[in-house]
């Protein structure tokens, strides 16, 4: 077994820090709040055809002015776009102005405008709300059957948290958030409780072939073995996100910039918040007592795994 560090020094402090962090961020939240892209919000959506467009950043620059602007190809055509911003319907001859004061009137074709009421982004709101917490739901239960409900509970804890620490992130540094953030949110649910398990299922491996006394030298021996992998796959994962964060513009670079934030809360959640509230839960633990047993009680034969 590799040297044991003492991880479980630092579980009481990182929970600290972590409460004051996420409070910050609900103080952000009551003064600031989120700073929503057009994904959900009320506004315009219009299909043109550019004539002399240099691309999708071209156009998006023309369109500056109107704020929370979104661009995106349309189909394989390579003049052709739809053009989302949050403008009022009466409002919507805005986005044709603007393009036919960039490029031309005459090469400003309108192919078809909609306009997108708040009951419908408010209704993606409350869809993309229901999908984060199914997925919770799901990853709760799966835990729950492969280890027992205070090791799935300390993983969701975690989960948790990392999602608190992403919107603490989003609502003090304003960034738009879209789909396309809500995606990065949930790429991190997925690639927080990938980490969390492989910690848990070391503590599981462990428990039947060490001696120890109390069960935060289990949790620090397991933590030291599996600190290698959780580091080397959050730094090979940051290289491609900082790679999309250099070399993109836009949505995407959103996305990588709360993609890293969430790769790194991810691996110090699993590391200290997941293991801190599992060590709570198993305060009273004995080493003759199994790890299936969330409070201690006595059995007979050899500690069931």
């Amino acid at each position: 077994m590799k040297k044991r560090l003492t991880f479980s020094n630092g579980f009481l402090p990182c929970a600290i820090l972590s409460c004051l962090v996420i409070l910050s961020g609900v103080f952000s939240f009551v003064t600031r709040g989120i700073n929503l892209g057009i994904d959900f919000k009320p506004g315009t959506v219009e299909e043109v055809v550019i004539k002399g467009a240099a691309g999708i950043e071209d156009v998006r620059a023309s369109l500056e002015g109107l704020g929370g602007v979104s661009v995106k190809k349309l189909g394989s055509a390579a003049d052709s776009y739809q053009i989302r911003a949050g403008v009022e319907e009466s409002e919507g001859g805005k986005i044709t102005q603007a393009l036919v004061n960039k490029y031309g009137e005459g090469n400003v074709d309108v192919l078809k405008t909609d306009f997108i009421g708040s009951s419908m982004s408010s209704s993606l709101a409350r869809q993309s709300i229901f999908l984060l917490l199914g997925t919770m739901l799901l990853i709760w239960i799966y835990a729950t059957v492969r280890f027992h409900w205070d090791f799935a509970l300390g993983a969701i804890v975690a989960l948790l948290h990392d999602i608190c620490i992403m919107f603490t992130f989003i609502t003090w540094t304003q960034i738009e958030f879209s789909t396309t953030t809500l995606a990065a949110v949930l790429t991190i649910v997925g690639y927080s409780i990938n980490a969390t398990v492989v910690i848990l299922d070391r503590v599981r491996y462990n428990l039947p072939l060490m001696e120890v006394k109390t069960f935060k030298e289990l949790l620090d021996q397991s933590l030291s073995d599996t600190l290698a992998r959780s580091i080397i796959t959050t730094v090979t994962t940051l290289f491609a996100v900082i790679a999309l964060y250099v070399f993109t513009t836009g949505s995407i670079k959103d996305f990588a910039l709360a993609m890293t934030v969430g790769l790194l809360s991810g691996c110090y959640s699993s590391i200290f918040i997941s293991s801190g509230f599992i060590n709570f839960t198993r305060r009273d633990w004995k080493p003759e007592y199994g790890i299936h047993h969330a409070k201690p009680r006595k059995v007979q034969g050899p500690a069931a795994v």
